[in-house]
């Protein structure tokens, strides 16, 4: 028997007649596991006494994937201390699911885990992502003790190395890209999005929270251009706990005017509305961001001749060109927000090679007698 913590909240560890019990000790009606320690002593009596008596269901080997999903999240919703974490094990757990189907636990070997990061490969996900969504498999195989007959055999996808963080577009994808997706009106919601990515470095995380009382339209940042005109304010963002400003430049503002005109002819008029909101059927709830646009997404990058292009590698996209062209990099880093060190080291070569030319440029200026 043993009484242990997890993050501030205490669970239970036990056996009864071989059978092991792993619980989260939450008071009757709580959502959440007890923080007081004289509390889950007492709780703890308790569950032990019911998993005695048989009062508790003991962890079934023949249990499908969907109710261990189920379960398991159920579970975490006692003792997690965000909503956030939570949904993205959810989501996570979505895409496990699609791929599966509602299968026996005990049916999940290697050879079908391997078989699922083939098929995430395929469909243009990172190592990265794949290892998250094995990673939510992997604990709701462990609440099941159905993990350790894989552990030694299920490898996770190197991260390090290998093949780069991202994938800049060329001039001419680029093109392609905006071109295919300004082709098909059903695309117009993604079309905007990847022009305000493009233009921006927005994750796409950040573009699905954009709601009406983030942009300012007349705010002017360059009093010395004619276009120089609106600001989009992210709220919502990855790393980020501060507000980042970000000036619109025509493209970008463009995209948002046309979000605006969309959300008017749909009614969605409130500050608090979301610009890219949820739907579902065709049926639109301004009231909360968009979950996902992966079917437009696929459908465009497919047309443009994109196959395996991310959403987010115009982020990529952008912070190459800028590095390209020279930029100062704290500037870039105050449009981009938060730069990982992984995503610095990889884009080190962009910034090696615009210092190179940099210096050429002097070079060259200094063999004309111009410097």
């Amino acid at each position: 028997m043993a009484l242990w913590k997890r993050g501030k909240r205490y669970w239970t560890y036990f056996s009864v007649n071989g059978v092991q019990w792993r619980r989260p000790l939450c008071s009757p009606g709580a959502s959440l596991a007890t923080t007081n320690w004289q509390e889950a002593c007492r709780l703890e009596k308790e569950v032990i006494r019911a998993a005695v008596a048989g009062e508790l269901a003991p962890r079934d080997p023949s249990v499908k994937l969907f109710v261990a999903v189920d379960d398991y999240l159920e579970a975490k919703k006692a003792t997690a201390n965000s909503k956030r974490t939570i949904a993205f094990d959810a989501e996570r757990l979505e895409v496990v699911k699609r791929h599966f189907g509602d299968v026996k636990l005990a049916t999940i070997t290697r050879k079908s885990i391997e078989g699922f990061q083939a098929k995430r490969r395929l469909d243009g996900a990172s190592n990265r992502t794949i290892n998250m969504d094995v990673g939510a498999l992997r604990q709701v195989l462990k609440r099941f003790k159905q993990w350790r007959r894989l552990e030694d055999d299920v490898k996770m996808l190197t991260e390090a190395g290998g093949a780069p963080v991202g994938r800049a577009l060329t001039r001419e994808e680029q093109r392609r890209l905006l071109d295919a997706a300004a082709s098909n009106p059903e695309w117009q919601h993604v079309y905007c999005a990847a022009v305000l990515a493009a233009n921006t470095s927005m994750r796409g995380v950040e573009v699905k929270h954009v709601r009406r009382r983030d942009i300012d339209l007349d705010k002017v940042w360059d009093v010395e251009s004619t276009t120089g005109k609106g600001v989009l304010y992210v709220t919502h963002s990855k790393n980020e706990t501060s507000k980042r400003q970000l000036p619109l430049n025509k493209s970008a503002r463009d995209a948002v005017e046309r979000m605006l005109k969309r959300a008017d002819t749909l009614g969605h008029t409130a500050p608090e509305h979301y610009l890219w909101c949820a739907s579902q059927h065709h049926k639109f709830d301004p009231t909360k961001p968009a979950r996902k646009w992966d079917t437009a997404w696929h459908a465009l990058r497919d047309a443009a001749g994109l196959k395996g292009f991310r959403f987010h590698d115009l982020r990529h996209t952008v912070v190459t060109d800028l590095l390209e062209a020279g930029e100062p990099e704290h500037v870039i880093e105050a449009v981009t927000g938060h730069l990982s060190r992984r995503m610095l080291e990889h884009y080190s070569h962009q910034r090696l090679k615009a210092k190179g030319q940099m210096l050429e440029r002097m070079e060259e200026r200094r063999r004309m007698g111009t410097a």
